[in-house]
Formats: structure tokens, sequence, C-alpha cells
């Protein structure tokens, strides 16, 4: 499987803007990854595989809900990422249940003795995956037999303005983009609520659910829009489109963006966006 296209992006450009606004991204994309840990069945000694764990925040969240003889392995891509998810947890140590350890890898790939895990669980780290049905058999032949996977992925872009607001404001100034590929790697390539069903039925997956999970983002309730925009503008797909246009166009896209996110801006709250996810559960 070649996924060398994410590992590049990840451990470039995206990957080092992830980590320098962490804190802001786990503010606003928290809540949705606790919702899929609370559709775990958590016992004493679990083994549990978060993929795509980037800085490693839901790794130790997930560790901080388990018992002293259980064990979470985070595995990304993105050796950035993953150097703050170790920082995190030495700062964490205390607080945490499970041990925690971290792993460099692709998580698409056959890396795991078979039936190793009891449950893998995922926010927003499954969508980028070169040949889906293929990575869902791998993950779930790591799986005990009745393991259970749960992950979190976004619905199709006009139901999630944290993306789109900003992306389509820079494009009133910036020359069109190229369609997206329907399916491919990427935040939305399991938008598609039949898709998804069907990726898990080739797979090998049973008792597959794909449950719609509707919740506000929001961010920045003590700080002004201006202090709260300075960091949205370096995140998403907006922020990349900004970084690689003619830099004598990035002043007016920059100010056409700040314009259409100052609608979401309400003094006191912050900026908050409507969102919509598939909260998925299945099991080996």
């Amino acid at each position: 499987m070649n996924n060398e296209l994410q590992k590049a992006m990840w451990n470039g450009r995206a990957g080092a803007s992830w980590v320098r606004h962490n804190s802001l991204l786990e503010t606003l994309l928290g809540e949705p990854g606790h919702a899929c840990m609370d559709s775990l069945r958590l016992i004493p000694g679990m083994r549990i595989l978060d993929v795509g764990c980037g800085c490693g925040n839901q790794t130790l969240d997930l560790a901080a809900r388990l018992d002293t003889s259980s064990l979470v392995t985070g595995i990304d891509i993105s050796e950035p990422m993953l150097a703050l998810a170790g920082d995190l947890k030495d700062a964490n140590n205390d607080s945490l249940g499970a041990d925690v350890e971290f792993l460099l890898g692709d998580a698409s790939e056959s890396l795991f003795p078979d039936e190793q895990f009891d449950a893998i669980y995922s926010r927003f780290g499954v969508m980028f995956f070169a040949d889906p049905t293929r990575a869902f058999a791998s993950l779930r032949a790591a799986l005990k037999p009745g393991g259970q996977l749960a992950f979190v992925c976004w619905q199709e872009p006009r139901l999630n303005p944290f993306f789109t607001a900003p992306l389509q404001a820079a494009l009133t100034v910036l020359p069109p983009q190229a369609p997206a590929i329907p399916g491919a790697p990427g935040p939305f390539s399991l938008a598609n609520k039949a898709r998804v069903t069907t990726i898990l039925d080739r797979a090998g997956f049973q008792s597959n659910t794909v449950a719609p999970l509707a919740l506000k983002l929001s961010v920045g309730d003590t700080q002004s829009f201006d202090e709260i925009f300075e960091e949205l503008v370096q995140i998403g797909p907006a922020a990349a489109l900004i970084a690689e246009s003619d830099p004598t166009l990035k002043p007016r896209a920059r100010s056409a963006v700040y314009a259409r996110l100052k609608d979401f801006y309400t003094p006191g709250s912050g900026v908050a966006f409507d969102a919509n996810f598939w909260l998925v559960t299945a099991y080996n």
C-alpha cells in the first residue's frame, strides 16, 4: 500500500502546523473523540490501538480511563506530532492509568501480530488510507475475536463550515482548485455512509453501525476575535491554499477569510461551528 503522499504531508507542513496549534485544535476537536471513546467497552487489562494518534492527546485521554494493567498504543506516520506526543506523555504521567507507548508507522500496513488488541480507536485517523478496504482488513486482523473498532470521521463538507467557510472565502480571491476526487485520501474520504459500510463489510467486520453525531465546535471564549483569527487562519485547507498562493494575493485572501470567520464569532463565547460526524463501531 502506498501512502507516501500522506507521509510527506504529515511529516511536512501539515504535521508542523498541527504541532504549533495543537492546543487550539484539541479544544475544537476533543469532544467528538471523547464521544467515540464513550462507545468503547472498557475493561481492566485491555490493549487498545489508537490509529492516527497525532500529538497523543486522545491516547492519553484513553489511558486516563483505564487501569494500570492496560496498555494504549498510539501509532502515527508523523514524526513531529509523535515528538510532541512523547513530551505530553512525560508531562502527564501522574494522571495516566494505563501504560502508553507511541510508535512511528503506517497503520494501514500489517505491523502488528494477529489478534493482539481488544479494541481499536481513532479520531480522524482512518480517512487517509490509499486502499481503505485493505487497511481496515489489516486492522481487523490485529483485533482479538470479538474485538471492537470505534472511530469518528467527518460527514460531507457542506455540513462542516469549520473546513468550508474559510476555504470558500479564500477562493473568492484565489484561483479555483481542481475538484476533489470522491473517496481520495483526505478528511472527507469516509463522508459517504454507504461507502463506510461497504468498506467495513468487505474488510470482514460485523455488526457495523454508522451513526450521525452532531456537535458544536467552539474555541476562544476568553479571546478577542483578532487573537483567535491569527490561529484559525493558519490551520485547515484555506491555510494551505493561502500559503501556496501568489504573494500579491495573500493579504486579500486573509481579509476575505477574516470577514467570513467573524460571522461565527460571539464576544464571550468565541468562534463556534456546527459540525457533523459519523460515529462508527464494528466488531471482529
